[in-house]
């Protein structure tokens, strides 16, 4: 007797495992289209419920609008065509036809019994033009005479059944027009129909789904009677593999909602701090209209706050390189205490808001220093801002900025350390804060939610820039955030350059632009502002205009093309390109000065690679522009 081998056990078992797995799923198949027919068919009836009400409440008010108005007049005077010409049918003719356009409604006339007893029209709510408008005593249609036998005896009623009509599914009501004169005399009835067309064709494609559906269920049941059989017969070979890859898939559709969640939080959290200094300076701004030099202070500090929500803009749209562990720190030349104070400015209506005690000291040893201005901005508006959302209303806020000498010759360390004496974080938490959607329980007691909002990206950006951050916390006292960042130490030669002068405008004055730019309001701004400075300027609304224009122009008619980037038909790169081909060397050789939103260093370095001799960002800082047009046409013309 032959004994089964322990070879063919596994066999078995996976064949086992594959007609359950089989089964299950071909069960599970089977009530989900039941489940899914059955639904449909509710929402169907559903569906012609909801109209038939909308349609009684739509009804019904159209009733209460006309009622009051409706006369014995009405029906005993008007009877037959000749008495349309009369105020009286042209009137309540021009009424009912605006209530029923108003409401959506197909058809709106009251009637009566004719002669012989038979319903006849009386006004049609219809346009006179419309094809099936009705005549006075024109009979009524017969699907339609119950439901006015039905208003002449003294009842309101709604049809339930739908009527198919030669016009279609109609929804009708019909109600009783009594005298308003004490009599209580039936004079005749108001009729509503409705179109129901969209609701049928709606219930008729449910319909069609449901069948679809219960088609498509047992062909997706044989498919996957063959599909599983084949998938089974390799799944267990790959089961590690898969498992692994499930897990790495996990991790990274895990990673890809935290970071996009964190870009959003953040996104949010950043660019309301500038934008409610913006918002508040503006409304000071307008409670101050008489007076000058207010107005100037605002006006300087919403522009201040302007320019870092624009730089806050650039660093959101940089989140992908961030992601990627791409982005570069930038390091320019500024005055230590402006942009110091710059940051305060953006917070103080919120300090105001809370009336909260703030307090600035400043030990400044070197007044021009190298530094990312941007992620420096971030990092004390984040601080700043979370001490003012977790410190009550009357508490205190200090800043205090200090630089000391660095370890390295023509280096300084510059430390700024907040402190608030806000609801403080629990030395537990404190390890804790800088991680990503990192909060602390207890905060949630104080009904403030999420302390340390936007700490993660600050400690990113502090270690980027080779810096420390230290937190000092004690609950219900507050807390004390310290940052020190290593700085190359400037000059205010380096940090100033000489500015646009009266020499060079008078320099500039006459020149011609050519300005290609597709975007009317930046084009009239552009024109508007080089206009005041003494250019001549001509505008072309893409590239292809801006070739014609260059072409057919004598020689030395322009002095400079200003450039926008993204434009229709043909871009500025692909326009510059085709402008230094020209067999002409002196139209070729023109300067190409591209002004564009493209911001970023990588859309600079695309302006000059395509032949562009230089790059000025939207919106325009007329002082840069400027210097940017002295350099590049004394330039060209070796003045």
């Amino acid at each position: 007797m032959n004994h089964p081998s322990n070879e063919n056990i596994p066999s078995r078992s996976f064949s086992y495992h594959a007609f359950n797995f089989t089964f299950l799923l071909l069960l599970a198949v089977f009530f989900i289209s039941l489940y899914t027919v059955a639904l449909l068919k509710s929402n169907s009836r559903i569906t012609l419920s909801a109209a038939v009400e909308r349609n009684i409440s739509c009804s019904d008010a159209v009733h209460r609008a006309i009622s009051s108005r409706l006369t014995r007049a009405d029906f005993e005077q008007i009877n037959t065509k000749s008495d349309m010409n009369s105020a009286q049918y042209r009137s309540l003719q021009s009424y009912l036809n605006e209530l029923r356009s108003l409401n959506s409604t197909r058809y709106l006339y009251t009637a009566k019994r004719g002669p012989g007893g038979k319903p006849i029209y009386l006004i049609d709510g219809l346009d006179l033009e419309a094809p099936d408008f009705a005549y006075p005593g024109t009979y009524l249609e017969e699907e339609m005479a119950p439901y006015l036998e039905a208003a002449l005896s003294g009842k309101t009623i709604h049809s339930q059944k739908i009527i198919d009509t030669t016009w279609g599914h109609i929804f009708t009501a019909c109600y009783p027009v009594i005298a308003s004169d004490g009599t209580n005399d039936i004079l005749g009835a108001l009729c509503i129909e409705i179109d129901m067309e969209d609701t049928y064709r709606s219930i008729e494609a449910i319909n069609r789904s449901s069948f679809g559906i219960a088609a498509a269920a047992s062909m997706i049941a044989l498919l996957l009677i063959v599909i599983s059989y084949f998938y089974t017969k390799k799944q267990k070979s790959r089961e590690l593999t898969q498992q692994q890859l499930l897990e790495q898939t996990a991790k990274a559709a895990e990673a890809a909602n935290k970071a996009k969640s964190t870009f959003l939080f953040n996104m949010s959290h950043d660019i309301r701090t500038p934008m409610n200094a913006i918002l508040g300076y503006a409304e000071l701004a307008r409670n101050h209209l008489q007076e000058p030099e207010k107005i100037g202070e605002y006006m300087d500090k919403i522009h201040i706050s302007g320019e870092k929500m624009l730089s806050i803009i650039n660093n959101i749209l940089q989140f992908s390189q961030i992601e990627n562990n791409q982005i570069h720190i930038e390091e320019t030349s500024i005055q230590t205490e402006k942009s110091f104070d710059s940051c305060i400015v953006m917070v103080q209506t919120a300090l105001e808001e809370k009336q909260q005690h703030f307090h600035v000291t400043k030990d400044i040893s070197y007044p021009y220093i190298y530094i990312d201005t941007t992620y420096m901005s971030e990092i004390v508006l984040n601080i700043l801002s979370n001490a003012i959302k977790y410190t009550a209303k009357g508490g205190t806020i200090s800043c205090a900025l200090r630089q000391e000498p660095g370890e390295t010759d023509g280096w300084c360390i510059t430390e700024i350390a907040i402190t608030d004496t806000g609801i403080g974080i629990s030395e537990e938490f404190q390890s804790h804060i800088f991680e990503s959607f990192s909060r602390e329980r207890s905060s949630t007691v104080s009904g403030i939610e999420g302390t340390g909002l936007g700490m993660g990206i600050v400690k990113n950006l502090v270690d980027l820039m080779h810096g420390t951050i230290e937190v000092k916390s004690k609950l219900g006292e507050g807390s004390t955030f310290t940052v020190r960042i290593p700085c190359r130490i400037s000059s205010r030669e380096e940090t100033e350059p000489t500015a646009f002068d009266e020499t060079a405008a008078q320099t500039l004055s006459g020149c011609r632009i050519l300005l290609a730019e597709d975007n009317d309001l930046n084009a009239e701004i552009s024109i508007e502002l080089l206009t005041r400075e003494g250019l001549l300027v001509e505008r072309a609304n893409d590239g292809v205009a801006c070739l014609e224009m260059l072409q057919k122009a004598p020689e030395d008619y322009y002095d400079l093309i200003l450039m926008d980037i993204q434009m229709p038909i043909m871009d500025g790169y692909k326009a510059t390109r085709a402008i230094r081909r020209f067999s002409d060397k002196k139209k070729a050789g023109i300067p190409i000065v591209a002004m564009t939103a493209n911001a970023f260093t990588e859309d600079k370095e695309r302006a000059l690679e395509s032949g562009m001799n230089d790059h000025v960002a939207k919106p325009i800082d007329m002082k840069v522009l400027m210097s940017v047009l002295e350099e590049q046409i004394c330039g060209h013309k070796g003045l």
